[in-house]
């Protein structure tokens, strides 16, 4: 059987990286999973996954999964709601669909679940701070850099947060992943290329 090829994604606020997940996803005909990951995870347990539709990514689950509880089904039970236990059940979600389809997943540690699958490339795109803000400000409609930067540095510590929880590793860090890139050294589309070409060159003929 063809082996799947996986790009995990884990990108700074504001740094462009779910567009760039996507464009890439897009170009390469893989399936792009970000926020559906979630949903597919509730399923496992018995949520209702309509009740994710609308929820933004939140970088840290240990309080967002805290305050849901009583969307459970009562045979559950509470030892099902420790942190470790969701991380458990999304990590095989994340493992049953890198194995079943070529695809981009972004962010939660899934570099790291995937740390021993040899068709995985882990990527963390970054940019400097006032590129962020700019990207930021455009897109949540909001004129006060200073309140775009707040808003930045709080899911940065968000991300790093729940990423050293699990994994014990520093989110961001070069050592962390394959490839690191300043998606402001080439913007937006040229970075796009710049993957494809990578990624063509690391799998060859997979990517045919």
């Amino acid at each position: 059987m063809t082996p799947k090829i996986t790009i995990s994604i884990g990108r700074q606020f504001g740094s462009g990286g779910r567009i760039l997940g996507q464009s890439i996803a897009k170009r390469l005909g893989f399936k792009f999973y970000d926020n559906e990951l979630i949903s597919l995870a509730a399923s496992e347990v018995g949520f209702d996954p309509s009740f994710f539709e609308d929820k933004d990514e939140k970088p840290s689950r240990l309080s967002f999964f805290s305050g849901v509880q009583h969307f459970f089904t009562p045979s559950i039970g509470q030892d099902m709601l420790s942190d470790a236990k969701i991380f458990e059940i999304q990590s095989k979600v994340i493992r049953d669909i890198s194995a079943k389809y070529n695809c981009v997943i972004m962010g939660r540690c899934s570099d790291y679940i995937l740390r021993d699958n040899p068709y995985c490339v882990s990527v963390f795109f970054w940019a400097p701070m006032a590129d962020r803000i700019k990207r930021v400000c455009n897109r949540l409609n909001i004129y006060d850099e200073q309140e775009a930067e707040r808003i930045i540095s709080k899911a940065d510590k968000e991300r790093a947060e729940y990423y050293k929880y699990f994994t014990g590793k520093t989110w961001g860090k070069s050592t962390s992943y394959n490839v690191c890139v300043d998606v402001s050294m080439l913007g937006l589309e040229r970075t796009i290329d710049f993957m494809i070409r990578l990624l063509k060159e690391k799998f060859g003929d997979l990517l045919l």
